[in-house]
This record gives structure tokens, C-alpha cells and sequence, in this order.
């Protein structure tokens, strides 16, 4: 398989951005794009060029039009109007698009298939017919190993069995291994990431920029975005409305180009509740077994209970044994919810509409008699389309959604329901900023109304809208935080810490 092969490089933390190659060509341009979906206008008429060489940071609201804009760019959709022009040829065809990849945030693996299997699904063009398989195993394993050392992952492991992270890994080598790599998209890269695989990721992508290739890079982690990238383009109501060098921009300025009023997403946050204030609702007491170890935790009525720590520490464990309390050393008082962290295999119903996705675990709750009713039904959806701002409306298909706005329903849906316990595995995946501080208000209003949650979060600052804070390290409570005590430095320096003690919390 002809693909460069490139040197590992260090795990320094990324380069700041801001060293445009203002004489490089672009390797692709989209002139007065647009794309249409029914009533939906995605694309209103873009303009952007990527230049060789160079990180391009994408960012906007969920629904701006950028997985559109993505795709088209891509050779996967076709414009309504407009060209996109991809190594001096304009679309369509197929061989220059070649030359352009794309990494999904939901991924775009078969699960059924291995990884070397799922290479050759996106690769065959340029692997050979005989010997197909191994020529696909040593590629993929190299660029693993370039990539994200450490990884964990082998050529022969079905996709349905690597965990969330490392199927995003897959995701991003399977995008990076072609003949001639123009362009590489990575659309939310770093959402199913940790940190060392996210520093791994930007200075392989420093590499490879270096030797010309262009990145287009999309995120809702604008810090993450100034950081890598040259430039930032922000796009706004499905059109590109500004484009800066990412020298001297700061996150501020990046969000009210982006059009809202600018709102830090950790302000505010609301005053802890004393522990054990109400009622308890839902417990583990010395949870072992299942990458659990002697874990005791407790949940009170009307309480924000967080869970944070380093990921894959047994946060996702706990979730589990609350959802599904069947062991003794669980117990879990009323009706629950759940937001799973995969909505792509655990979370969207992707034949049913907008409507069908979030209403369908308020029927009981609106039904009289066993009855259903369609009246109070639709209005229930309205008013949570409203609230959210879902784009696209209720009769929208799940499929035409951005990843953010899917995720909007299937937090909707699990507090339409009646449900007393609403457990959340890290909900605001791929939210933008704006959105998350809707959430946040959301889940302290729902709180506040005696509803229980319980929140795991891959971002620490999210913490701080919490009344408790269990850190969990391999498997174990190492901390129970409270008030002030709830920061991202002190919830970091407990997830590095050594323990004193197998499992005692501090």
C-alpha cells in the first residue's frame, strides 16, 4: 500500500496556531455553495478555500451547516448550486476526490467487520487484490502506531469490540490511509479522545502539514481550535461569515463572531446542596466486580451527582449499575432514563423523525386510560423543539441532523419521560457552548424539581454545575467533593494523584 510513512513524532502538547502558509494553493474551493434538504437550506451560498499546507479551524452553533459542508467539500453530496474545486478540478468526479478524507465524529466504521476488513472497505483502490489482507494489517497497525501509541488495537479486533475511543482512532488512521492525501477533514476528533491520544493526534497532524497536506479541522473546543490551526473560519446560518488568522484570536472573540451573546459555560453555577439533604434515592454500597472496586456512592432526591475523573476510570460502570440495578449492593428507588455516550449504537432511532425520537419515552406518562394522545403528544414535542432550538424542526429525520442537534433529542427525550433518576454519560458530546449553558439551566431546573441526576463528563469544568463530585480512579472513589471544593484543577491533581489507600475515598 503506497501511503506515506511517516515518523512518530513527540507527545508535546500542540504548537499555538497562527503559522499561516499564506503562498500555499489551496488544494480545494467552494464557491456560493448551497445545499438543500426538503425545507432545510444546510449550505446558503459558501465560499472558503483550504490551503496546502495549512490547519484550517472550522467552527459555528450545531446546524451551521458544517458536517454539510464537509460532506460536499468531500465528494460525498453534490451542491445545488455553486463549485467546489478539488486539486485544480471541478466536481463532479470521482479521482479527485480521492485526495480529500474525512473522519467522522460518529465514526463511519462497519462494526460487524474487523479493522483490517474495514480498511480495505475505504482503501481497495490502492491495496493490492492478492494479499489484500496483510498488506491492510501492516498499514493500519503502522499508522496506529504513528498516530496513537498505546493504542490497544489490533488489525484482527472487530470494530464492535473496541471501545468508543479507540474506534475513533480507527476512524481517523482509516481517514489518513491513501495514495496522494490533499486534504484531511477531522470533524470533532478529540470528542471520544483522552488527552494523550488528543496531543498524539495534533502532532502527528503538525507531520503532516508539514509535508503539504491541508486539515480542515472542526470542533466545538475553540481553545483546542487556536491552539493547532492557522486560520479559523466561522460559519453561521449554513454560510462562512468570517475567516482570521488564529494568532491573537482568543475563545471570546472567536464566540461572538459566532454570532450569540457570549456566555462562560462554567458561570454561575449553582450553590451545593448539603449532602444527604434529602431522601436518598439510589445507592451503591461497596460495588465490586465489573471494573468496580468497593465503590459506595449515593444519590439524594432533587441532587446533581457528578462523576468525574480520568476516562474509563468506571464512571460508565457506575451508570450501568444504576441503570440496571440487579445486584444487591445496588439500590435504585422509582423509574429511570438514560443518555448513553454512543448515541450512534446506544441512543438515535435513525429510521423515526425528530418527533418519533423524543416523545417515545413520554407516551406512558401522556397517555390516559392506556390511551394515547396526539395533542398533548405534539405539544410536548414543540415545546421541547423550542426550548432546545433542535434545528431542522420535529419532522426532520434523526439522519439529516448534525451530530449536535442528536444529541439535543436524546437529552430531551430522557427528561420528557417521568423518570425520577436520569443517569447522563457525558451528554454534551459535540454540544457548542451556547447550547451547553441551555442544558446546564435545564438540569438544574429538573433538579431543582426534585428530579435525581447523575452526570459523568469528560470535561472537569462541567463538574462545577454539580452539588457532589464523586473522582473515581481504576475503579475506586478517590475523592467526594463538595461546594468549592468542585474545580477542574482539584479534580485534576485527584484523578494524577497516588493513593494512599486501595480505596478509601479522600
Amino acid at each position: 500500500m503506497h501511503v506515506d510513512n511517516l515518523p512518530v513524532g513527540s507527545h508535546a502538547a500542540p504548537p499555538q496556531g497562527g503559522r499561516t502558509p499564506s503562498a500555499a494553493p489551496p488544494v480545494v474551493t467552494a464557491r456560493r455553495v448551497t445545499r438543500t434538504y426538503g425545507r432545510t437550506r444546510a449550505l446558503t451560498g459558501v465560499d472558503l478555500d483550504v490551503r496546502a499546507g495549512e490547519v484550517l479551524g472550522l467552527v459555528g452553533h450545531n446546524g451551521a451547516g458544517k458536517s454539510t459542508l464537509m460532506r460536499v467539500l468531500a465528494g460525498l453530496e453534490a451542491c445545488d448550486e455553486g463549485t467546489v474545486v478539488v486539486g485544480g478540478q471541478e466536481a463532479p468526479g470521482a479521482d479527485p476526490f480521492r485526495a480529500v478524507r474525512m473522519a467522522y465524529q460518529e465514526t463511519s466504521l462497519c462494526p460487524d467487520l474487523t479493522v483490517a476488513e474495514n480498511i480495505w472497505v475505504s482503501s481497495r483502490h490502492c491495496l493490492p487484490r492478492l494479499g489484500w489482507r496483510r498488506a491492510a494489517s501492516t498499514a493500519v497497525a503502522r499508522r496506529l502506531d504513528e498516530m496513537f501509541p498505546g493504542h490497544g488495537v489490533s488489525p484482527r479486533d472487530r470494530v464492535e469490540d473496541l471501545s468508543l475511543a479507540q474506534r475513533q482512532m480507527v476512524e481517523i488512521v482509516r481517514a489518513s490511509l491513501v495514495d496522494r492525501l490533499a486534504l484531511l477533514i477531522l470533524d470533532e476528533p478529540t470528542e471520544s479522545l483522552g488527552p494523550d491520544a488528543a496531543r498524539s493526534l495534533y502532532a502527528y497532524v503538525r507531520r503532516l502539514t508539514a509535508r503539504g497536506t491541508a486539515v480542515l479541522l472542526i470542533s466545538h473546543r475553540i481553545r483546542e481550535v487556536l491552539s493547532v490551526a492557522d486560520r479559523v473560519a466561522v460559519m453561521r446560518d449554513g454560510a462562512v461569515v468570517a475567516e482570521r488568522p488564529a494568532g491573537g484570536l482568543s475563545e471570546r472573540d472567536v464566540l461572538t463572531l459566532m454570532g450569540a451573546e457570549v456566555v462562560e459555560p462554567t458561570a454561575a453555577p449553582a450553590p451545593a446542596r448539603p449532602a444527604g439533604a434529602g431522601p436518598v434515592v439510589a445507592e451503591l454500597r461497596g460495588a465490586t466486580g465489573h471494573g468496580l472496586h468497593d465503590v459506595s456512592i449515593t444519590v439524594g432526591r432533587g441532587e446533581v451527582v457528578g462523576l468525574a475523573g480520568l476516562a474509563g476510570q468506571g464512571q460508565q460502570q457506575v451508570l450501568e449499575r444504576l441503570w440496571r440495578p440487579a445486584r444487591r449492593d445496588t439500590r435504585v428507588e422509582g423509574s429511570r432514563a438514560y443518555v448513553p455516550g454512543d448515541r450512534q449504537r446506544s441512543g438515535v432511532l435513525p429510521l423515526w423523525s425528530v418527533a418519533e425520537n423524543l416523545i417515545v419515552t413520554a407516551m406512558r406518562g401522556l397517555a390516559r386510560y392506556g390511551v394515547r394522545r396526539s395533542g398533548a403528544e405534539h405539544a410536548a414535542v414543540r415545546d421541547w423543539v423550542d426550548r432546545l432550538a433542535i434545528r431542522g424542526g420535529a419532522d426532520a429525520a434523526m439522519t439529516e441532523l448534525s451530530g449536535g442537534n442528536q444529541q439535543k433529542v436524546i437529552v430531551a427525550r430522557a427528561f420528557a419521560s417521568t423518570a425520577d433518576l436520569v443517569l447522563l454519560d457525558d451528554p454534551f458530546r459535540g454540544v457548542d457552548v451556547h447550547t451547553k449553558t441551555d442544558l446546564y439551566a435545564l438540569i438544574r431546573q429538573e433538579a431543582a424539581g426534585g428530579r435525581s441526576v447523575v452526570w459523568y463528563s469528560s470535561e472537569n469544568a462541567e463538574m462545577a454545575h454539580c452539588d457532589r463530585v464523586y473522582v473515581l480512579r481504576a475503579g475506586r472513589v478517590v475523592a467526594e467533593l463538595t461546594g468549592a471544593e468542585i474545580s477542574e484543577e482539584r479534580i485534576i491533581a485527584v484523578s494524577f494523584a497516588e493513593s494512599e489507600s486501595t480505596g478509601a475515598p479522600r
